[in-house]
């Protein structure tokens, strides 16, 4: 199979494994929402959200490092994969004590604490198999990790969907979250079991500190990655309250659903970019160097959509009279989102050349900037002060992750087509803002259009559109101008 079949592939089967997940999550809650009324709906969530704070700290980085280091050699992919799997057990059982000691130290209401213990062997089992999906990856064989996610996506949508109908209680939803995340895991392992015949889930904890630097620089990115893009949420609650946070988060949820597109990216060629810095390093940077392309080109319209019409699209999603406030935020944050698609590939550069721990001494600062800024920016201006303070952040990490990779990769932005590309927008923003009066229904499409065109036409070379558009494509196309 050549690379540019199966980095296709690999997108593809990423695609549906974080679709899935996206589509029953962003579902799922807005039922339970609307059925359950905000006070169930309340320890619902405040339960799963404690569940995914011990989730990082289960994680604690050993996820990519598995994926990295059995991409670098497959040979010893049984010994690699038992050593990681051994700790990564222990800090699952470190995470699932914190989880109970929180529920019954905690001043909170019995139906709370009974839905964080639920909760609690969610976390194991989706931590677990979150661990089996990176091993998939290390062997580039993301297909096994689509096939988990759909049974348990749909299944957990599902078994929601029946348990509404006949009005069951809240706990009982809670459990279909276990059950099919125990499904999902058995599953897992079955598929584990297929790609490494001699896989060993014994405890083995020798060796460890031949590992340990690695595991606290890939720990600890983690940790500090996760807080960097969370705290201005939770100081917002703390000193402004829940009608900030709602304003700020409902810009959020929208910035959210573009970057999936940088997540799918990663996902798909973390693998493939260590095999080639292994391998190949000219392979390694031209297919960074197409990654980082593709992200600039996807993120101008989308950051100019939200740029131009802000107001428009809040108004269209949901109601201008009740979030008015967030237009100014969302205008900011479409800048945000372009510095956020511009960094991704940078980043995963230095992943991949087995430099984590410059990443992890960035988002470490990031994070101290991150707060130090919002703790001037917030009481002044609430929730603008606090995207001015992702602004700067952001621009901040983007900058250091430029310079850090400068040597290698000055001219995937200093070219005379990225420049041309990026003043040309400029140009037509400033058109567009004179004619902000027409509706982004109309004016979207014709934006992205164009900009498809431009990239298809004049931005990728012929051998860059062949790692990403199918060759059956130009082979119907060549038919249709027979035509």
């Amino acid at each position: 199979m050549s690379e540019s079949v199966r980095i296709r592939r690999n997108s593809l089967f990423s695609l549906l494994s974080i679709s899935s997940r996206l589509i029953a999550n962003v579902i799922l809650f807005w039922i339970l929402a609307r059925y359950y009324g905000p006070a169930i709906f309340g320890q619902f969530t405040f339960a799963h959200t404690l569940s995914f704070i011990f989730i990082i700290f289960a994680d604690f980085g050993f996820d990519v490092l598995l994926t990295n280091e059995i991409a670098r050699d497959r040979n010893r992919a049984v010994q690699i994969f038992q050593q990681y799997f051994s700790l990564k057990f222990l800090f699952t059982l470190v995470s699932l004590s914190g989880m109970w000691l929180f529920a019954f130290l905690a001043n909170l209401p019995n139906e709370s604490r009974i839905m964080i213990l639920i909760f609690s062997v969610y976390m194991v089992f989706t931590t677990l198999t979150n661990f089996l999906h990176a091993l998939y990856k290390g062997f580039e064989r993301l297909e096994y990790e689509t096939k988990v996610s759909l049974v348990v996506n749909v299944g957990l949508l599902v078994f929601t969907l029946i348990l509404i109908i006949i009005k069951a209680q809240i706990i009982l939803i809670a459990l279909a979250f276990v059950l099919t995340r125990v499904l999902g895991f058995i599953i897992g392992i079955k598929y584990s079991i297929q790609l490494l015949k001699n896989i060993s889930f014994k405890l083995m904890f020798s060796g460890f500190h031949k590992v340990r630097n690695k595991v606290l620089v890939f720990g600890f990115h983690l940790v500090f990655n996760y807080l960097l893009f969370q705290l201005d949420t939770v100081l917002l609650a703390l000193w402004k309250g829940d009608y900030e946070v709602g304003i700020y988060q409902s810009v959020i949820k929208l910035i959210l659903i573009p970057l999936v597109i940088p997540d799918i990216l990663t996902n798909t060629l973390t693998p493939t970019l260590v095999r080639f810095n292994s391998e190949n390093q000219a392979k390694w940077i031209k297919l960074g160097y197409v990654m980082n392309k593709f992200l600039f080109i996807t993120a101008l319209p989308i950051s100019m959509i939200f740029f131009i019409y802000p107001a428009q699209i809040i108004n269209l999603i949901y109601g201008h009279k009740n979030y008015f406030e967030a237009g100014p935020i969302l205008q900011l944050f479409s800048i945000v989102l372009f510095i956020r698609f511009s960094f991704e590939a940078l980043a995963l550069m230095l992943t991949t050349a087995d430099r984590q721990h410059v990443r992890m001494n960035v988002v470490i600062i990031a994070t101290i900037l991150n707060f130090t800024l919002n703790y001037f920016m917030i009481p002044w201006k609430g929730a603008y002060g606090a995207a001015v303070a992702a602004l700067l952040t952001n621009l901040f990490v983007f900058i250091m992750y430029f310079i850090t990779n400068a040597t290698q990769l000055l001219n995937w932005i200093f070219n005379f087509k990225t420049i041309t590309i990026f003043i040309s927008s400029f140009a037509i923003v400033f058109l567009l803002l004179n004619l902000k009066t027409i509706s982004v229904l109309l004016m979207a499409p014709i934006i992205l259009i164009i900009f498809i065109s431009i990239g298809y036409f004049y931005f990728f070379s012929k051998d860059e559109k062949k790692l990403i558009i199918p060759e059956d494509f130009y082979i119907q196309l060549n038919k249709w101008k027979m035509i």
